[in-house]
């Protein structure tokens, strides 16, 4: 990619009235891991706001959806405004088929109508791609004999060092082998990892890097799977459309997408009693409910090598840490006025972005702006730009903040791991909902709460509360062991009992 990015400099010095250049420098630098991250953001953002002042966009999906991923990176939420409205741009990508395009407006939601109005840019993109399938169908070899084992299906590119990987694990450390064939789909371009590998050897692992959907749907097909699971929605390397094609009687969604993916035949979407919003129209799927929790926490991540330290960070700073560390797509203008009120109430706090973005001068400017528009002075923020490297950093938070309407999923896990409290407003979708799963398995469900002013109470009392955020520092790892998100032996049990059941009513369970 540096080399890449190299030549589009190059071609933007040659020809800088060339839009397509700048853009696609712009979602390169945007994407690029090496070397300093913050800067290459910062130079796509400088490119981006050329690009704006040329004109010329007229409403092009492509160029929308580079220019919007942008600048949700850097907080310009006046820049994402000015692009279009959420039911604007969410049809215009759905209606060219960006799906990949519609999980950043998931936390751009504020009303019940942006909610369905999110539903049926999912619709959208769902009717076009099935209608596109019933144009180039795929074939199905003669129907297997009745009974045998379950032929079990997943289909992601992320069976890796991944956090879709890491939370599969446990499935495949506790197979069910007696009434289950259990088959994986690969399509991802990174090389083999020893994750991967251990998923090769627990199943049929089937990967090709160079495989059309068509195909790839074809591969699957030719299996005669029972049911097949997607883990990946529509992010990078997944091939989501497969599922256009039915490669399997039955169809479900689960962990890579936190919402109904669009399509009509996926049957179910695997999920608890805590996460199934209490609106049916919120989701297309069957939600296919797990006794307890609708995941477990796998030993990659979830590890005691992540050393907690003595006490709590208030001790040695002297001061109440706020924090997160989610992605700045979850991030909204009413979610930092929020956090604001929280900080307001706790004097002399301090709030830390654990992030890359942190290297990013616009990305701070931005958010130092938006808390300051709330009374909250710059000194009280604080930015830690680091990739992957995050987990000792819970160290120094003394409570995470939850994103909201977007809740966090696996940095929900990963700082209650590590003995951090995480407040987190309930809402109706979904995607509104991972926390409160997660915190309501992990025993602390009194931290998540369907209203805002109780969302600042539970911060605040949590703050003035010494004695229990110290015995949740270190105690909360083994609480989280012993329930329903640590017991992957009994998680992977529910889990193929419920399929079993399913896909044969009647049938005993294990």
């Amino acid at each position: 990619r540096d080399r890449g990015n190299s030549h589009m400099r190059k071609a933007v010095a040659l020809d800088p009235e060339k839009t397509n250049y700048r853009i696609a420098l712009i979602e390169s630098l945007e994407r690029t891991r090496s070397g300093d991250e913050g800067a290459n953001i910062e130079e796509a953002y400088q490119s981006a706001l050329e690009v704006l002042k040329m004109g010329g966009i007229d409403k092009n999906p492509a160029y929308l959806k580079v220019l919007f991923e942008l600048l949700v990176r850097v907080a310009d939420f006046d820049g994402m405004d000015a692009l279009g409205s959420f039911s604007e741009l969410g049809r215009i990508w759905a209606e060219s088929g960006r799906h990949t395009a519609l999980l950043k407006l998931l936390g751009q939601v504020k009303t019940p109508e942006d909610r369905h109005e999110l539903m049926e840019h999912h619709k959208i993109w769902g009717r076009l791609t099935e209608a596109a399938v019933r144009r180039n169908p795929i074939s199905f070899p003669p129907p297997r004999p009745p009974g045998g084992k379950i032929r079990l299906g997943f289909m992601s590119s992320d069976l890796r060092r991944h956090p879709v990987g890491y939370f599969a694990l446990p499935l495949f450390e506790h197979l069910d082998r007696e009434r289950f064939e259990i088959f994986c789909y690969s399509f991802s371009q990174t090389k083999s990892d020893t994750v991967q590998e251990f998923f090769t050897q627990q199943s049929t692992y089937r990967w090709r890097q160079d495989l059309s959907t068509h195909d790839a749907a074809q591969m699957i097909a030719d299996d005669q799977l029972d049911i097949l699971f997607e883990l990946g929605g529509s992010t990078h390397m997944n091939k989501l459309e497969v599922m256009a094609y039915k490669p399997a009687p039955k169809l479900a969604s689960w962990l890579g997408y936190p919402h109904s993916a669009g399509l009509e035949t996926i049957d179910y979407i695997l999920a608890d009693a805590n996460i199934v919003p209490p609106q049916k129209s919120l989701l297309i799927e069957e939600p296919l409910l797990m006794p307890r929790s609708w995941i477990a926490l796998g030993r990659m991540v979830f590890s005691d090598t992540n050393l907690i330290e003595p006490g709590v960070p208030q001790d040695r700073k002297g001061y109440i840490t706020f924090g997160t560390a989610n992605n700045p797509h979850k991030y909204n203008r009413e979610m930092i006025q929020l956090w604001s009120r929280v900080l307001l109430a706790t004097p002399d706090s301090r709030f830390l972005f654990v992030r890359p973005e942190g290297g990013t001068a616009t990305f701070r400017r931005n958010i130092l702006r938006e808390f300051e528009a709330c009374g909250v002075a710059p000194d009280r923020i604080q930015f830690h730009a680091v990739r992957g490297q995050h987990m000792p950093v819970y160290n120094e938070i003394d409570i995470t903040l939850d994103t909201l309407p977007l809740t966090g999923g696996t940095t929900t896990t990963e700082a209650l791991w590590m003995g951090v409290p995480v407040v987190s407003l309930i809402g109706e979708a979904f995607f509104e909902r991972l926390s409160y799963s997660i915190l309501t398995n992990a025993g602390v469900g009194d931290m998540a709460t369907p209203d805002k002013d109780r969302y600042v109470e539970i911060a605040t009392e949590l703050a003035g509360d010494h004695a229990r955020r110290l015995h949740l520092r270190h105690s909360l790892r083994d609480q989280i062991k012993s329930g329903p998100l640590g017991q992957t032996e009994q998680f992977a049990r529910d889990f193929y009992d419920l399929i079993y059941r399913t896909l044969r009513p009647g049938g005993a369970a294990a």
